[in-house]
């Protein structure tokens, strides 16, 4: 699971670079676990590392 962690900015581009459009921007990144397929490229891109994988 990939999870938004308090140091998040709300900077958006983590949604940006999300290919399922699973991210959503209210002042901080909310993931949809629905729609996420896990990608990681939230986690990747990223700049101040606030998204992270969590075991489930």
């Amino acid at each position: 699971m990939i999870v938004t962690t308090s140091s998040c900015v709300g900077c958006a581009f983590c949604k940006l670079v999300c290919p399922e459009e699973a991210i959503e921007v209210f002042g901080r990144a909310e993931i949809d676990s629905q729609k996420c397929v896990e990608c990681k490229k939230c986690v990747i891109y990223c700049p101040i590392e606030a998204i992270k994988v969590v075991e489930e």
